[in-house]
């Protein structure tokens, strides 16, 4: 008996690897090329695994929290503190992997699996890839958001569910957008008795407890709860602002010579950050009509393209919220980096059945982290 399970397990092991070993090619192939573009530029290996926000993670990770950082949510300092800076770089290029295995099993139920893997190599050579090697939130949160989707797409593993929705909040504040987008599908679903109202509070009572932590610690150490946002206002110099505001002000520093807030100049790099992120706001805008559209032929609710939609939504209201002070170094932070992160948008390209189209997004997108990952690596501020 315990030979015929060994066999079985093998049987099922060996299976998995030769349905997903195009996930594993594509994930060492990125690892690879990210590793030669960093070993091309002049700065030292380990410095270019230390900048930007990196370095205030591990200042939170050794010093705690002060006003000014609050903004960087907790669970990856707590991780560089506990499993070292080593251990954090594994665990993520570890998440990434397992995400883009996760993202190709939802794609293979609307993709053959030739175009399923296209669409899993957009993911593999993204500027979220990039971002995956380093000590940055990107890799884990997407793993959550990713988990947390599938988990409710089963109508199952509530707790579970619960709390891996709480720790996306704990790792980073658009995991609340994910939070609200699940509770309005988890609602919808009770509304037609799929699923119990005890359902709804075995993911939501961890989910919510979890979520505020971090802000019920900064109401002890601070007495302001929302410290964290009024720091990204304050010391990160931001300007409220909204989609229409934000999309009008990339237009003007993409067509015009200067943008007329502080007299601020912007070169040509600034001018090419803009115009990403605009082009990426316009194919996700056109990504979440493709949703949209078979709902509204159908005239009905189809629960988890509403979490997706939903999500997305608010993801984009979220980060056109403010603006930076534009004298700084951007005149928005709506980076495309951001979006790259957002896992909705690589399961919206089910909606596109052309091979030449996505083989194209693959190059385009190559071609972005190419870019992304060689600045990075010379420490020049543009995702």
């Amino acid at each position: 008996m315990k030979e015929q399970n060994a066999l079985t397990s093998d049987s099922k092991f060996t299976k998995i690897l030769s349905e997903y070993k195009d996930v594993i090619a594509l994930f060492l192939a990125s690892r690879i090329v990210f590793l030669i573009i960093v070993l091309m530029t002049p700065v030292p290996f380990l410095q270019v695994w230390g900048q930007f926000d990196t370095e205030h993670y591990r200042y939170i990770a050794a010093n705690g929290y002060e006003d000014w950082i609050t903004v960087f949510f907790p669970v990856i300092p707590l991780l560089i503190r506990y499993i070292s800076d080593v251990g954090v770089v594994i665990l993520n290029n570890l998440a990434f992997l397992v995400s883009l295995g996760l993202i190709k099993s939802i794609l293979k139920d609307h993709y053959n699996f030739k175009e399923a893997s296209t669409v899993t190599g957009i993911l593999a050579f993204s500027p979220q890839s990039f971002f995956s090697m380093l000590e940055y939130t990107e890799s884990l949160f997407f793993l959550l958001t990713v988990i947390a989707f599938m988990l409710y797409k089963s109508k199952s593993h509530f707790l579970s569910l619960g709390l891996i929705l709480g720790l996306s909040v704990a790792t980073r504040n658009s995991g609340s957008m994910l939070f609200l987008a699940i509770f309005i599908g988890m609602c919808i679903n009770w509304l037609r008795k799929e699923i119990k109202i005890v359902n709804i509070l075995t993911t939501y009572i961890p989910a919510t407890a979890i979520s505020l932590i971090y802000p019920v610690f900064l109401q002890v150490r601070y007495g302001n709860w929302k410290i964290f946002m009024d720091a990204q206002m304050e010391y990160w110099v931001r300007i409220s602002s909204n989609i229409f505001k934000t999309v009008f002000i990339q237009l003007k520093v993409i067509f015009t010579g200067s943008y007329d807030y502080g007299g601020a100049d912007f070169n040509l790099l600034i001018k090419s950050n803009e115009c990403l992120s605009l082009i990426l706001f316009i194919l996700t805008v056109v990504l979440l009509v493709l949703e949209i559209r078979p709902m509204a032929k159908a005239k009905k609710i189809d629960t988890e393209a509403a979490v997706l939609v939903l999500y997305t939504v608010f993801f984009l209201i979220t980060i056109h919220m403010t603006i930076r002070e534009p004298s700084i170094d951007c005149p928005t932070d709506s980076f495309y980096r951001y979006y790259a992160g957002l896992f909705p948008l690589y399961l919206m390209l089910r909606h596109i059945k052309s091979k030449t189209k996505l083989q194209v997004g693959l190059m385009v997108t190559l071609f972005v982290t190419l870019l992304t990952s060689y600045l990075f690596s010379k420490g020049i501020f543009f995702f």
